[in-house]
């Protein structure tokens, strides 16, 4: 089976991991030359899909079916048309991801659906959340804990060109779960957690939960499916959440393939996310039985410059160069990485798995040790929001 994935940045790299790891044969396709999943493919083009339409078809209908893994809606749009009359299964669906994609009207369809979300403003109070409503992820997000800082954050979306939400700021855990549907019927995989560094950026992904209250989880997957069969989704979504004061409280969900959750559950538990939506799409096959776990796994990123490493959030790590997959380098299990002996700057993904969540972590910090002691390093520095401090 051949896969093309249009997108090749962070969305790129964990469409491409995970399809390699189901046996696909892939094509990457970017319009930028340094596109980290590039690398990684089996067959790359750097190709602008919006610009060179012919050329971008003809490319994309040897595959059998295509997984859009960027958030251009510009691009996602150009796909869905060109795909849409055509034998090439489309895995997005691009109805379910305007919606998403918009907070404002997620926030008003979750209302509907009595999900329970953060409480809006002006009834919240401060400290306070303004976001962008049109941006996924932490992009444009910021605190406010008085009048004046909401001024200036209200003034920022607006120089964004885009409508602010705000909302209570809710303190807790942070967790993820994705959602599978064929259009009728959808189904819930496994819940992990996602660590936040000093920029409320994603730094590391733990599956599963240590000690997580299995209610909580029950209601986030019924959270999650009622959705995405209210979306009548046809692909897939996440959904974000923090656990404040033992209860969920949803962010926000978005209709397309995640970055970094999926790969930490494919080594938790063997689910790989990416043949999951192949076989509900393309076989028409969706397993709606709720995934057991029988491992752990831990997904985090870092990066190393000269004789300190960092840990560091997605938006750091996707400046990665020509990366490539490494297996059992310094007793990780594998590591996304630029990293080759004697170089000073690289970065890295690394993925450590066990039979349970302990032994994950001490893998894990086992593999820290190596780094350091193998390169010289003299400081680890891991950052933790404001709110942890």
């Amino acid at each position: 089976m051949r896969l093309g994935i249009v997108g090749g940045m962070l969305q790129g790299i964990e469409s491409t991991y995970l399809a390699r790891k189901a046996g696909f044969e892939t094509l990457v396709i970017d319009r930028r030359p340094d596109a980290p999943a590039l690398s990684l493919a089996d067959e790359c083009m750097v190709l602008d899909v919006v610009r060179h339409r012919t050329e971008a078809r003809r490319a994309l209908s040897d595959c059998d079916a295509v997984l859009p893994a960027n958030e251009n809606l510009e691009t996602l749009t150009v796909l869905d048309r060109m795909l849409r009359d055509s034998e090439t299964p489309l895995l997005f669906d691009l109805e379910s991801y305007n919606v998403s994609r918009s907070k404002a009207l997620s926030n008003q369809m979750m209302e509907d659906l009595n999900v329970p979300t953060p409480r809006p403003w002006p009834g919240c109070g401060f400290p306070a959340v303004v976001k962008p409503s049109g941006q996924s992820g932490s992009a444009g997000v910021v605190k406010v804990r008085n009048e004046g800082e909401l001024e200036r954050g209200l003034r920022r979306i607006e120089e964004m060109d885009e409508d602010a939400i705000v909302q209570e700021f809710v303190e807790g855990p942070n967790v993820s779960i994705e959602v599978i549907g064929d259009g009728n019927q959808a189904t819930p995989m496994v819940l992990t957690e996602v660590v936040l560094d000093n920029a409320y950026d994603c730094k590391m992904v733990r599956c599963p939960i240590p000690e997580f209250n299995p209610e909580v989880a029950d209601a986030l997957q019924d959270h999650g499916c009622k959705i995405a069969e209210n979306l009548a989704l046809r692909g897939i979504m996440d959904l974000e959440a923090i656990i404040h004061n033992g209860a969920a409280k949803v962010l926000e969900f978005d209709a397309r393939i995640p970055s970094q959750t999926p790969a930490a559950v494919l080594h938790a538990t063997g689910i790989n996310l990416v043949k999951v939506l192949f076989d509900a799409l393309v076989e028409g096959v969706l397993n709606t039985t709720v995934p057991n776990h029988h491992g752990a796994a831990i997904y985090e990123h870092i990066i190393v410059d000269g004789e300190v490493m960092r840990s560091c959030g997605e938006g750091t790590f996707s400046q990665v160069k020509d990366p490539r997959l490494q297996a059992g380098l310094f007793g990780s299990d594998e590591m996304i990485t630029d990293y080759a002996p004697g170089r000073e700057s690289w970065h890295a993904t690394i993925i450590c798995a066990g039979d349970s969540p302990q032994e994950a972590w001490n893998k894990r910090q086992s593999c820290l040790e190596q780094i350091m002691e193998k390169n010289k390093i003299t400081q680890y520095v891991d950052s933790v929001p404001e709110m942890e401090r």
